[in-house]
Parts: structure tokens; C-alpha cells; sequence
């Protein structure tokens, strides 16, 4: 949400409309970070007002609010929880709730890692901070059962990071390469990551636009031929 600036309205009506992923997506669920709590940037005033479910964990004060992260779902959110990570430069956490898809109930995670240490601790490009944060994420998360893990993982050298490994060994239905930019044209910093039930199908692309944001954002978009409909969405505050 690049300290709220994002454009929530705008990437949900596309989103909609079909115009982000290529298909119209009404039930969906959106992991933010730098989202912001208060004030003209309120993310769980934006997601009340257009009757969505909202779940925002603060991390830390910054000029424009409590910058932190947010899940916004079409669908009820349950047993909403906060997972905090080691700390090496600033205070990282990821957010968890779950929701039912399909019958299935998915837990689903928003994660923020560290984007660069001090030239002490190895610098800018020194991947071992956020391979500790992986490590301490992968420990709270449960071994089996649905599971969808996206955010800002700051992987400066993209997949080659041992962070991005140690998620993907973990989460054996994230689609694999190529991988598009997501921050600046150049550079893969943010991912999806899944453990999905046999018979599920994903698809991850990087939209287009940026929505405000410094970041582009990564869909996935998930479905299931043969699964029964879920009951219809109604809006919860957990």
C-alpha cells in the first residue's frame, strides 16, 4: 500500500470488472502491507464501507499513521492472529486469518520481511536476515492443511534467496517460473506461496498497473471444477 498511498478502490473494481487478472473476481482476499490505520488512508474503514471483511495488525507509527498489515476478504474472517518476526533492522510481523473456500477452510497469511540490515550485519543485499524471518514464519505456520502465504518478501536476488526457497519447499502448489518483476521493472520482491487441496488449480500473474503503490501487485487466481459452491459471503468483524 506504499504507506497508504495504494489505490485499494481502484485495484478491487478491477479486480471485479476483470479487467487485473483477465477473469471478473467477485470473492477474493487481499493481503496489504504498509497499510494504514486512521485518518483519510483507513483500510478497515475503506473495507467496512464497501462491506468487506478487514483485519489490519500495526506495526509501527510513520508520518501518515499505524503503517502495518491488513487482510481485506469478501469472505467472514476468522481466528484473525498476529505472527511476529525476528527483527533485524525494524519491526516485521506477518497477519494470519482464516476463510472458507469450497467447503475447505484456508489459512491465510500477509508477511513483511526485512528489506535491508546494516552494512555491519551484511547490507543491503544480505539475504540471511530474511532467511531467519522465513525460518520463524515457517515455524508458526501448521505442517498440513490449506495454506496460502503472499506479501513483500524484499527478495532482492528474487528466487535465488534461501527465504524464497525454504517457502516454496514448503508450499509444493506455488506455480513455478518465470517470475515478472514486481518493484521498479526489474526487481522480484513480492510472491504468492500455496498448499492447496488435489483438484485445485491456480494461476499467479503480476498486474499490470501499480495501483498507486511502488509495488505491483501478484494475483492468484484459484479454482476448483469439480468443488461444490461455497455458501454466499457475509461480511463479519473479527
Amino acid at each position: 500500500m506504499h504507506e497508504g498511498r495504494g489505490d485499494l478502490p481502484g485495484l478491487i473494481a478491477d479486480l471485479r470488472s476483470g479487467t487485473a487478472a483477465g477473469v471478473p473476481v467477485h470473492e477474493f482476499v487481499l493481503l496489504l502491507q504498509e497499510a494504514i490505520d486512521g485518518g483519510a488512508h483507513d483500510v478497515a474503514a475503506f473495507a467496512n464501507s464497501d462491506n468487506l471483511a478487514a483485519f489490519f495488525s500495526p506495526i509501527r507509527r510513520t508520518s501518515r499513521g499505524m503503517s502495518g498489515n491488513a487482510i481485506v476478504s469478501s469472505r467472514p474472517l476468522m481466528m484473525p492472529s498476529v505472527i511476529d518476526l525476528p527483527r533485524e533492522r525494524q519491526p516485521r510481523a506477518a497477519a494470519s486469518a482464516a476463510i472458507d473456500v469450497y467447503a475447505t477452510r484456508i489459512l491465510v497469511v500477509d508477511a513483511h520481511f526485512e528489506n535491508r540490515v546494516s552494512w555491519r550485519r551484511g547490507g543491503l543485499f544480505s539475504e540471511s536476515a530474511r532467511a531467519r524471518q522465513a525460518d520463524a514464519l515457517l515455524r508458526a505456520i501448521p505442517g498440513d492443511g490449506a495454506v496460502i502465504v503472499g506479501g513483500d518478501f524484499n527478495t532482492w536476488l528474487g528466487p535465488n534467496e534461501p527465504a524464497w526457497r525454504r517457502l516454496a519447499a514448503r508450499f509444493p502448489d506455488t506455480p513455478g517460473p518465470p517470475f515478472a518483476p514486481t518493484f521498479r521493472d526489474r526487481l522480484i520482491l513480492d510472491h504468492l506461496f500455496f498448499d492447496i487441496p488435489d483438484g485445485w488449480r491456480v494461476v499467479r500473474m503480476v498486474a499490470r498497473d501499480g495501483y498507486g503503490s511502488d509495488h505491483r501487485p501478484v494475483i492468484g487466481v484459484i479454482s476448483c471444477a469439480s468443488c461444490a459452491p461455497s455458501a454466499p459471503s457475509q461480511r463479519t468483524s473479527p
